[in-house]
């Protein structure tokens, strides 16, 4: 699913996450436990909700496809996860933003999926979710010299991508019988 596509649905489910937010979180639960369970993760997308506003079904369905299109994405040997953030032709402004609440809802994701004790983790893996606090701190960017912010941005996006799925790879390694192409 395409950002337009979702940011829909979640404005249907009346989620209290973004696009970015939503997905990180699911990207975080599932890296930690690829077995994570979808309601929890739309429970936290959704917010607290009584059983009598759920959202129509066709909604909810098109949510957990999502969640699974995220998981498959993630055990892809082929590497085609990519993270979930407004287009380039967005403002610059917006996508740093959208990474910066990435970056902390991929944190809450593995929280959420139960790893209590980051000190537990793999040291790349700490080292890493160590740079993505870094990177979702309102500060840690300065939008002056657009051209240079526009490099730092891809660059840094790209540093997210490959660092998810570094994690990934520790926490949950690739059957052995997979191959990549």
């Amino acid at each position: 699913m395409e950002f337009p596509e979702i940011k829909e649905i979640l404005l249907q489910a009346n989620a209290i996450n973004d696009v970015a937010e939503s997905h990180a979180i699911a990207s975080g639960m599932l890296v930690a436990n690829i077995s994570a369970d979808k309601l929890i993760w739309v429970k936290q997308v959704m917010g607290e909700i009584e059983e009598s506003t759920l959202p129509p079904a066709d909604v909810m369905q098109s949510l957990g496809n999502w969640f699974d299109e995220i998981k498959e994405q993630l055990q892809d040997s082929n590497l085609r996860f990519e993270l979930c953030l407004p287009d380039d032709d967005e403002p610059l402004e917006k996508r740093v933003t959208a990474l910066q609440e990435w970056c902390r809802g991929f944190i809450l994701g593995i929280a959420l999926s139960g790893v209590k004790d980051f000190d537990d983790l793999p040291e790349d893996t700490r080292d890493l979710l160590t740079d993505f606090s870094r990177i979702g701190k309102e500060e840690e960017f300065d939008l002056d010299d657009i051209d240079e912010s526009e490099a730092s941005y891809a660059d840094i996006s790209q540093y997210v991508r490959i660092g998810v799925l570094l994690i990934n790879e520790e926490l949950q390694p690739m059957d052995a019988t997979s191959t990549i192409h």
